[in-house]
């Protein structure tokens, strides 16, 4: 009777707040409990509300298993699920009375009579068979919590209603809101970017950095220019050294370069080339941070109005070291700066933003949803902030695809179609991908949320393709060619309507990563940041010429490129002619010395002899260059 009386004051004391669900208790018991052979049955759960008045939310639930829990179970249960601040019900744990032993030759128990806590039951209380009694308000939450990330912040996930059926959403009707067609020529669509302000900053900036090294700041606009037109011509006419432009060598000199400018003139601009210092630490990029900040705000004012944009990753080429230097493997430039970029379907870029980890340079209230969703929501500030509300359609791969960035993006009136990783669809409830893979091609399973705001889809193509969406749909599903492995021919399949969408309109970085591959600036530096000013330049000069197409321009990008580069040359050139020079080392290096047709003629005016650098009289017929009687034949072995 005495241990009977000491269980019952046990039972009482065990009454504590604790904030679990009757879910969570239930997963975590039958986990617990599971048997090791496959013939015992699971343990069920039946919940039974109480209610004494429909209008009255104050539930009475309990748990009736039909294998009786031990107490040290129930306890692990509770104290393993994390709190929940809305839940403030109360729990009753009851234990039985162990059984008494005839053998005991006392009634005394282990542990304390009068503080008995959860940390210090005795071993054969905490091994009999209880129940527990939950009473209280229930509170329904559409949000639950995950694991804390590393600062210490408890992340939340919301929960979805799932149901099998196609998004609804009405048409939206694109205003024709495009200006006239502009004729102009290329250099003025360049200097829509390469303005007045760009000119003037890489001027200011490199005089001062000169300034710093005891050398004389006398860099002018003109020469800045020229200086931007000679790197474009290395993007098309190539060489392995850059001082190879200016050789007396047939096979090499460029006379529109040696002309315009001086070998040594060029190097000293190409030293000194200067953005800004060092002024803020925290960014990374803080040396080209004002050129890329004032080119973006370019890139924007003279974007086309369109309603489709992708966001995506690009690689600018590095084979330096640097702390922000990337390797990404499977990429046509695998080494370098890796930079995030927004362009239209056909390539113009409108928004680039450097990546360098943590303190990329998006905006700091979208931390919290990830570098993916930040790096979005940052390019739709850029399209909101052009003042002409409409409801842009924003394109993206699985790498910033998630249900929080889908509900955030439709909060701000604009839309979006990206693929999807399978662990971040929040419990999307689709088929299988190895069900699905067992079905014939072209089938299709989705999901759409309760209120209707966004899709879930896998399609079976390929390989099996999940894709999401706030804006289209399934329907109208339309037809897509592909290759029948099995079969040997090419087969037709239904294709859904978003994946149509982003198959459009998701390749606008890698259409302009690609323009710009194929004549980017060819000389390099020593400098970390000299790759990412060149970069600017091609990119500049690469949306002008997107500019000069939609304006029904007749060139191509190689033929625009080369009416840029000459008109900055010419126009700021100051030599009009190249002053005498040595003669290159390799001229007739090897042809003066094959024994053949090499004639003495005279000439009419002095020349130096190529040989003793006197003055001569006579020269040879086949290599043109004078020489004198005395060296002729020294000259020719």
């Amino acid at each position: 009777m005495d241990k009977l009386k000491k269980s019952h004051r046990i039972a009482q004391s065990l009454c504590y707040n604790s904030f679990v669900t009757m879910c969570s208790v239930l997963e975590r018991q039958n986990a617990k409990c599971q048997r090791a052979t496959s013939t015992m049955t699971p343990n069920l759960l039946s919940i039974q509300p109480q209610r004494d008045n429909i209008h009255d939310f104050s539930t009475i639930i309990q748990l009736f298993l039909y294998r009786p829990l031990a107490a040290h179970e129930i306890l692990d249960a509770l104290e393993n699920v994390s709190d929940n601040e809305e839940d403030y019900r109360e729990r009753l744990i009851c234990i039985l009375p162990p059984p008494v032993d005839p053998d005991c030759l006392t009634d005394e128990d282990s542990g304390e009579e009068d503080n008995v806590t959860l940390n210090n039951l005795p071993r054969n209380i905490l091994l009999q068979p209880a129940e527990v009694m939950i009473q209280g308000q229930i509170m329904v939450s559409d949000t639950e919590e995950e694991p804390s990330d590393s600062t210490g912040r408890t992340k939340r996930r919301r929960t979805y209603a799932w149901r099998k059926r196609d998004l609804a959403k009405n048409p939206v009707n694109w205003p024709d809101v495009q200006g006239a067609c502009q004729d102009k020529r290329p250099i003025e669509w360049f200097e829509n970017f390469l303005d007045e302000d760009v000119i003037s900053l890489l001027v200011s900036e490199s005089n001062k950095y000169a300034v710093k090294k005891n050398l004389p700041g006398d860099i002018t606009t003109e020469d800045m220019k020229c200086f931007i037109g000679i790197l474009l011509v290395s993007g098309y006419s190539w060489l392995p050294r850059r001082r190879m432009y200016w050789e007396n060598s047939p096979d090499t000199k460029n006379e529109l370069i040696s002309s315009a400018m001086t070998r040594d003139r060029f190097d000293f601009i190409f030293r000194h080339l200067h953005v800004n210092d060092n002024l803020d630490l925290q960014d990374k990029y803080t040396k080209v941070r004002p050129l890329v900040t004032l080119l973006n705000k370019k890139f924007l004012e003279f974007s086309p109005l369109e309603e489709h944009y992708g966001v995506d990753e690009a690689m600018i080429p590095y084979y330096g070291r640097h702390g922000c230097k990337q390797h990404i493997k499977g990429k046509p430039i695998r080494y370098g700066f890796k930079a995030w970029v927004g362009a239209t379907r056909l390539g113009y870029v409108l928004w680039m933003e450097p990546y360098q980890g943590a303190t990329t340079m998006c905006n700091p209230i979208y931390k919290e949803l990830g570098l993916g969703a930040s790096v979005v929501l940052t390019f739709c500030d850029v399209l909101i902030s052009r003042g002409f509300d409409l409801p842009y359609h924003v394109v993206f791969d699985n790498f910033f695809t998630g249900t929080p960035l889908l509900e955030e993006i439709t909060k701000k009136g604009l839309r979006c179609t990206g693929t999807v990783r399978e662990n971040r669809t929040s419990s999307c409830p689709l088929i299988t991908s190895k069900l699905l893979k067992k079905k014939e091609r072209g089938a299709v399973d989705y999901r759409t949320t309760h209120d209707n705001t966004f899709i879930i889809a896998k399609w079976h193509d390929n390989n099996i393709f999940s894709i999401a969406s706030n804006a289209v749909g399934i329907n109208p599903k339309q037809s897509a060619k592909r290759f029948s492995q099995s079969e040997k021919r090419n087969i037709v399949i239904e294709e859904p309507h978003m994946v149509s969408i982003y198959n459009k309109y998701m390749g606008g970085v890698d259409r302009s990563d690609e323009n710009i591959s194929h004549y980017r600036i060819g000389i390099r530096g020593k400098k970390w940041y000299m790759p990412l000013l060149t970069h600017m330049i091609d990119l500049a000069e690469h949306n002008a010429w997107q500019l000069y197409k939609i304006n029904h321009g007749k060139l191509d990008h190689l033929g625009f490129r080369r009416r840029v580069a000459i008109a900055l040359i010419e126009s700021n050139r100051k030599n009009a002619k190249r002053g005498p020079s040595r003669p290159s080392h390799h001229e007739h290096a090897d042809s003066r010395k094959d024994q053949m047709n090499h004639l003495v003629i005279p000439q009419s005016k002095q020349t130096h002899c190529r040989q003793c650098h006197k003055k001569c009289l006579t020269r040879c017929k086949k290599c043109d260059v004078g020489v004198c009687v005395k060296c002729f034949e020294t000259y020719h072995s």
